[in-house]
């Protein structure tokens, strides 16, 4: 039986071309995941300026526009909140009068970061009493 000089291997070429693809794989696969951890950051973000939003919103429901003192922990340090109650024009002119001393006023709800930039702002409609839009 005669004996072949070649050995069951790998060429040098299939070396090359099996490590240019696995090169490949593996930079698509951090394009990937780079990808991903940018939204996931944007998604987070959102998040964080939506809960403070709703976190101001829910206070201000509660406590009345006006509000008073803040209590500790609604806002992290350094963020600021304000509120204004307005009254609400454009709707039909039959709601626009009051009920029992109840009308329609517009909460509008603003959160600043530590710089004094505004993150957001939120509008809420509600009944209130008339003496408030004043």
């Amino acid at each position: 039986m005669p004996t072949s000089r070649r050995q069951f291997g790998f060429t040098l070429l299939e070396v090359m071309v099996a490590a240019t693809i696995l090169a490949m794989s593996v930079t698509f696969t951090m394009a990937i995941v780079g990808g991903a951890r940018a939204q996931v950051l944007r998604a987070q973000r959102r998040w964080g300026r939506a809960h403070l939003l709703a976190q101001a919103a829910e206070y201000y429901l509660l406590a009345g526009h006006r509000g008073g003192e803040m209590p500790a922990g609604v806002l992290p340090e350094g963020f600021g909140m304000s509120c204004e109650l307005v009254e609400v024009t454009d709707v039909p002119e039959e709601a626009l009068e009051p009920i029992n001393g109840w009308r329609l006023g517009e909460f509008v709800i603003q959160v600043t970061d530590a710089n004094g930039d505004s993150i957001g702002e939120m509008r809420v409609r509600k009944p209130v009493l008339e003496e408030d839009l004043e």
